[in-house]
């Protein structure tokens, strides 16, 4: 097998691999290929022949308020003929390689078989969901709005702050790759509009509003600094009302948007989880962000070949970690299932009792605490 960027005569074998992968239209994949850009794509070769394809997209996850280097890896196609030859699992393995080599403390994907993924170290870190709700319900939440359109050069900045600030206090989101920002600011002129909402002089959240079907509003992409925020977009949204029955978005399990609407005429249309590899521990949990938390941790990271003992210490929220190979870990967890516990997509106390973290009480408490925060998830699907 051997790897290599894609250049322009590829397109054609990419078009064929996600018509028969994902089916994907030849306009669909080539508008994907200019968003995401040609050279984020890999091809992988058997003998001269093409057998497969994938993005490696650099970007982050936010995590406690800082962020964790990372790459999605996104869209793996294997040709049919090629399938079931245990190509997968070489891929994965280069684009671990690769993701750390560009700087990448962990590696994040969506997987279409999950055991093959599970056995390349990849584990559960966070969720993927799309809510529903009734426009005629909206309408109803007493709130007013000040909110004022945005286009052009000055859009994605002004989004683009708004997005950070949001990010602050949530878990697993990214930090964006111009190709995220693409995909979802991609539409036909007159079917997508941004609006940026303000409250005493300030720009506190926005929607990118897709009007393209008439059955359902679609939220692009949206943030909300505030609850009244999340409420004046939902009254906005609600003056849709006599012309498309439903509104639809992405969120997280405890949804913003969720919260703030009546009790009624809400549902969960799609949960899928996303999965992350954890490409070099110590880098990994120093870069995460642990909000206002202080303490320490020394955890036994336990591989296929090997067992690395680590000492995690937090100074509010603030973290430094190194070998430390004096006396006993605190708690003791499988490399592919300190992705689940850095991301915070299980609770210590969860993990510990599926068996996946080994430790006394009080370490399990300690753990627990380290690595609280809100659900992690995404509002991507890469």
């Amino acid at each position: 097998m051997s790897v290599r960027e894609a250049v322009e005569t590829d397109v054609d074998f990419i078009v064929k691999a996600y018509a028969s992968a994902f089916a994907f239209t030849r306009s669909r994949t080539e508008q994907y290929i200019e968003d995401t850009a040609l050279s984020s794509f890999h091809m992988i070769e058997q003998g001269s022949e093409p057998a497969a394809v994938f993005a490696l997209i650099e970007t982050g996850h936010w995590f406690g308020g800082k962020v964790i280097p990372a790459c999605n890896i996104a869209h793996v196609a294997i040709s049919p003929e090629h399938r079931g030859s245990g190509l997968a699992a070489s891929i994965l393995d280069f684009a671990g390689e690769e993701a750390l080599r560009r700087g990448a403390d962990v590696a994040s994907l969506f997987a279409s078989t999950r055991p093959v993924y599970r056995k390349s170290g990849f584990e559960l870190a966070g969720s993927e969901m799309i809510y529903e709700a009734e426009t005629s319900e909206l309408y109803k939440i007493k709130a007013s709005f000040k909110c004022r359109r945005v286009s052009g050069e000055c859009l994605r900045p002004t989004i683009g702050k708004i997005y950070e600030e949001h990010c602050r206090d949530q878990n697993g989101v990214l930090k964006r790759h111009p190709g995220h920002w693409n995909v979802l600011l991609r539409a036909a002129d007159e079917e997508l509009s941004t609006f940026v909402f303000e409250a005493d002089g300030k720009d506190v959240g926005y929607i990118v509003l897709d009007t393209g079907n008439p059955e359902c509003l679609l939220l692009r992409d949206w943030a909300a600094i505030t609850g009244k925020a999340a409420r004046e977009i939902l009254k906005f949204m609600g003056t849709f009302s006599t012309v498309y029955p439903r509104v639809r978005w992405h969120g997280g399990p405890a949804d913003q948007l969720v919260f703030a609407l009546p009790d009624k005429g809400w549902r969960l249309v799609h949960q899928e989880e996303f999965l992350m590899r954890v490409l070099s521990p110590a880098k990994a949990l120093a870069a995460r962000g642990y909000g206002h938390v202080s303490g320490s941790l020394k955890i036994a990271v336990a591989g296929e070949a090997y067992k690395q003992t680590l000492l995690l210490t937090v100074r509010d929220g603030n973290a430094t970690c190194e070998e430390d190979t004096t006396g006993d870990a605190d708690v003791t967890v499988g490399h592919a299932q300190l992705a689940t516990l850095i991301a915070g997509f299980r609770s210590a106390h969860f993990l510990h009792k599926a068996g996946w973290i080994i430790g006394d009480g009080e370490a399990i408490k300690r753990c627990n605490d380290i690595f609280s925060g809100p659900a992690p998830w995404v509002g991507e699907h890469f």
